[in-house]
């Protein structure tokens, strides 16, 4: 998987990928190399040929912070399917109260209908794409505010599919 990691204004991209059980990283253009990454909560290790790296990293989706004894370092992540369904969207990614279609496919089945409550992970829909039927989840409980496809319809990638109206906080 390709990753954007945005740190002091400059962009790097990171290739990651799983071989013949072992994890392999790009840098940018540079040779792909083998590296050794465990993470134990908060406290992670890289290990490659050159290097060995220990820090607490903690943050959310997208920003994080690493510590070391060295001083802290703030970067973002983003990756290559987060930025494709944003490019198409033109919109940020961050309403996570949008479900939308991660691939291009057909709605099968719709499951909730507009003003009815959805809990986190619910199932809300179930989409066919390559031949596989795929369950579309909730990313945050509420009430449906509005369905924008009808079953049987065909959606590309990146497609609004339901809105979700969040849950209040008591």
């Amino acid at each position: 998987m390709l990753f954007y990691i945005r740190y002091r204004d400059k962009e790097y991209r990171v290739r990651v990928e799983s071989k013949n059980q072992q994890l392999m990283v790009t840098y940018g253009d540079e040779p792909e190399e083998a590296v050794d990454l465990s993470f134990y909560g908060n406290d992670c290790t890289f290990v490659s040929s050159e290097s060995i790296f220990s820090a607490n990293v903690v943050g959310n989706k997208t920003d994080y912070v690493v510590s070391r004894p060295q001083g802290n370092l703030s970067f973002s992540v983003e990756s290559e399917y987060r930025r494709i369904v944003g490019l198409l969207r033109g919109t940020e990614l961050e309403q996570e109260n949008i479900v939308y279609a991660k691939m291009p496919g057909k709605i099968v089945k719709v499951i909730k209908k507009v003003g009815e409550s959805v809990e986190k992970g619910e199932t809300v829909m179930v989409m066919e794409a390559m031949k596989m039927e795929n369950e579309l989840r909730a990313s945050m409980s509420g009430t449906v505010l509005s369905i924008m496809v009808a079953e049987g319809q065909a959606v590309e990638t990146g497609a609004i599919l339901m809105e979700i109206k969040p849950q209040e906080m008591a």
